[in-house]
């Protein structure tokens, strides 16, 4: 249990990790674009009306490009979510089996010792009514 218990804090710490990275490549994506397009704008020699156009169509590229990467982060989080919701099902099974499993081992052993204890206490009986019969006969 604790080994599942400190694999458990590792798969959240790496969750965590893979959350931020995937925060990290949105962002950077975005300013990156963003960047890029307006350096882009800025030093081409076009008209106000092409350079508008040019910027709409970069803000729509640079939106489509968050979306697409905010797509990705939140599947990869599913995933990660449902994998480790199976984990914890699987664990779960796996410690009730084995508790199971122990505690009929344990009624077992119980039942034997419960069995020699019986026979024990036959035998003292059985010596008590001999060395009864004998101080009678005495």
């Amino acid at each position: 249990m604790i080994k599942n218990y400190f694999e458990q804090k590792k798969r959240e710490a790496q969750r965590r990790r893979k959350m931020e990275t995937a925060k990290n490549v949105a962002t950077g994506t975005f300013i990156g674009t963003a960047l890029g397009a307006l350096a882009g704008l800025l030093f081409a020699p076009k008209s106000g009306a092409e350079t508008r156009k040019d910027i709409a169509d970069k803000s729509k590229e640079v939106a489509e490009n968050v979306k697409h990467t905010v797509s990705d982060s939140i599947e990869a989080t599913k995933e990660l979510a449902d994998k480790v919701a199976k984990d914890v099902k699987e664990n779960v099974a796996a410690i009730k089996d084995k508790k199971k499993k122990l505690t009929d081992e344990f009624m077992e052993e119980a039942a034997e010792v419960m069995e020699e204890i019986g026979e024990e206490i036959a035998e003292v009986g059985e010596e008590i009514e001999k060395k009864a019969e004998e101080l009678k006969e005495e």
